[in-house]
């Protein structure tokens, strides 16, 4: 299984695009750094999120969310948030993939 990590603003890069693109059933999205808009709930992304959600894991890096003025609150349903050993965790089990 692939981790798919997309670490760019989906208002600034292909990023979160380019990983849709790619991801295959099964495998794992974690949105980090910037890719945490893509995660806010009713922001211009969600439907896109929504749609992954479907087929695939979405998780999202908590610390980076609320570095971003991002509560837990205003996540998308059903994304998972993950703090620091959840993401050396996804890590160490998938193969990661960076979406820049």
């Amino acid at each position: 299984m692939m981790l798919h990590i997309v670490k760019k603003s989906p208002y600034e890069s292909s990023a979160l695009n380019n990983a849709i693109n790619y991801i295959r059933q099964g495998d794992i999205m974690l949105l980090t750094e910037d890719g945490v808009y893509a995660a806010k709930k009713g922001g211009k992304f969600s439907n896109l999120i929504n749609e992954v959600l479907q087929k695939n894991h979405v998780y999202c890096l908590l610390a980076d969310a609320k570095a971003r003025g991002i509560l837990e609150s205003e996540v998308i349903e059903n994304v998972k948030l993950l703090d620091y050993k959840g993401f050396v965790e996804k890590v160490v089990e998938h193969n990661p993939m960076t979406w820049a």
